[in-house]
């Protein structure tokens, strides 16, 4: 993750606004020490902002990284769930320092300071391989979720078995057309239920979606850049087109080669076949993940090789392909109706964030890497976008709020803040922006920015934030302020914007 520089808070040089010109340049003129405080409020009674306890510094954050370092410098919690948010940073610097990849017994010293901030799942999870560290401590991650997978994938698939049976009852009231697709659905979905492998048609655009999952976690730019580029060769229209030839131009880069003919010979241009030429593809980038010592890379390119030839491949049940490819069997299905009640059900099925065997059963092939990164990554600080994007909401500090990385994931596929705070204690946001008037009165946030921000949060998620702590900053803004219509009215009575 790529931190950028705090901008400079500089009156010289940076337009400010009526109130920084002269409020600002009064506390940064003035307020320099202790001593030139005292003396500064002993000889200028009439200054406004001399009871407001705020010493501004010489930086103001104003963006996405700077909001989110404040966890390096101070204990900020989530706004929805209160827990203690956790630098992104340390835990990447962990990882490339080789904790995930070691004994349990070391990724675990190493990480369970982090246990308080983790939500209920992960924290399960980690209780189970802490207890696996006790009998078999040099074992790695990848070892004991691929020991644990068998017992978890039973129970995973006895909490998963109610909502097929509701899915079947439905489908009993699909037209006959349709009732075939269902039929020919299902049997795809319990072979890969019950870990079988089946004759499976290879897809150039899964393949990417899960090679470029695996990546994140590879520390390596250059060999990661090299087979993405491979894995993006494949999604090429040509190889969907059984009539269509390869261009001469695809396979030339494809096989790192110059042109092998010119006009003044003979030779003849080498047409490799769709799936020769897709093997050496998936060959060159088990290569790299041979070189990277990645068993996850090694074994996606084992299946990917399989299905390219027609072999049998064993196809791990997901609940994102399942609603994928049952909303394909249901495309243009008349009763509008009855197929809404038939996706809903797939959004209840258990998943990784919210069922510990399901985390277990997701990550039976996975590298330790990427087990460690997705056991602690829900806990650490993201920036969240409270009028979101998608409703025109801006990238500007009036609109940011910090959450885990969960809760925001959570929010993202509901598009509204109260699904997620009504999960939680009423409280938490209360708890959150006394935080935030903390940082305010350090002066590292103007106080028109945390107005904007209680505002932007009261508008989207319809509750209230007292804001009595920062009420005489407040004042001491609207005072200085041009003589204009107020932009923030306040409740007077209840504190309340």
């Amino acid at each position: 993750m790529k931190i950028f520089g705090i901008n400079s808070f500089n009156i010289d040089n940076v337009k400010q606004n009526y109130y920084h010109k002269n409020c600002f340049n009064i506390q940064q003129k003035y307020i320099q020490s202790p001593i030139e405080q005292d003396i500064f409020i002993k000889s200028n009674t009439i200054n406004p902002l001399q009871n407001t306890n705020i010493t501004f510094g010489a930086r103001i954050i104003k963006s996405q990284s700077g909001f989110k370092a404040l966890v390096r410098k101070r204990t900020m919690h989530c706004i929805y769930c209160n827990k203690v948010l956790v630098d992104e940073d340390r835990l990447n610097k962990l990882q490339k320092s080789g904790i995930f990849s070691g004994s349990i017994k070391t990724f675990i010293n190493k990480t369970k300071e982090f246990y308080p901030s983790m939500h209920r799942t992960h924290k399960t999870v980690f209780r189970i391989i802490s207890a696996y560290a006790k009998k078999s401590p040099q074992t790695t991650l990848e070892q004991v979720i691929q020991d644990l997978y068998p017992k978890a994938l039973k129970k995973l698939r006895k909490s998963q078995t109610p909502l097929f049976e509701k899915l079947h009852k439905k489908a009993k009231a699909l037209p006959p057309e349709y009732q075939v697709k269902f039929t020919k659905f299902m049997q795809i979905q319990n072979y890969r239920l019950s870990d079988k492998a089946y004759i499976n048609e290879f897809s150039g655009k899964e393949f990417n979606y899960m090679l470029k999952n695996m990546s994140k976690t590879i520390d390596n730019d250059r060999l990661v850049s090299t087979m993405l580029g491979y894995a993006n060769h494949l999604n090429h229209p040509v190889f969907k087109d059984k009539e269509a030839q390869i261009p001469e131009n695809l396979l030339n880069k494809i096989f790192n080669r110059n042109k092998i003919y010119n006009k003044n010979t003979n030779i003849i241009p080498i047409q490799e076949t769709k799936t020769e030429v897709m093997l050496h593809i998936i060959n060159e980038i088990k290569r790299i993940g041979q070189k990277l010592n990645r068993n996850d890379i090694i074994k996606l390119c084992n299946k990917a090789e399989n299905e390219v030839v027609g072999l049998p491949v064993k196809v791990p049940f997901s609940n994102k392909t399942f609603r994928y490819d049952l909303n394909e069997a249901l495309e243009n299905l008349p009763d509008e109706t009855l197929k809404k009640e038939m996706m809903q059900l797939t959004y209840l099925l258990p998943t990784s964030m919210n069922n510990p065997y399901s985390f277990i059963a997701k990550h039976e092939s996975a590298s330790s890497e990427k087990i460690g990164h997705n056991l602690l990554f829900p806990s650490i600080v993201t920036i969240e976008h409270m009028k979101t994007k998608f409703d025109s909401g801006k990238n500007i500090m009036g609109n940011y709020a910090l959450s885990c990385a969960f809760d925001n994931n959570y929010v993202r596929s509901n598009r509204n803040m109260s699904v997620v705070l009504n999960r939680y204690n009423k409280e938490n946001p209360q708890k959150y922006f006394n935080e935030i008037f903390e940082v305010v009165r350090n002066g590292e946030i103007t106080i028109e920015d945390v107005v904007a921000q209680v505002k932007t949060f009261e508008e989207q998620s319809g509750k209230k934030i007292d804001i009595t702590p920062i009420k005489n900053l407040i004042e001491a803004m609207e005072k200085h302020s041009p003589k204009t219509k107020p932009k923030y009215k306040r409740n007077r009575k209840n504190n309340r914007i």
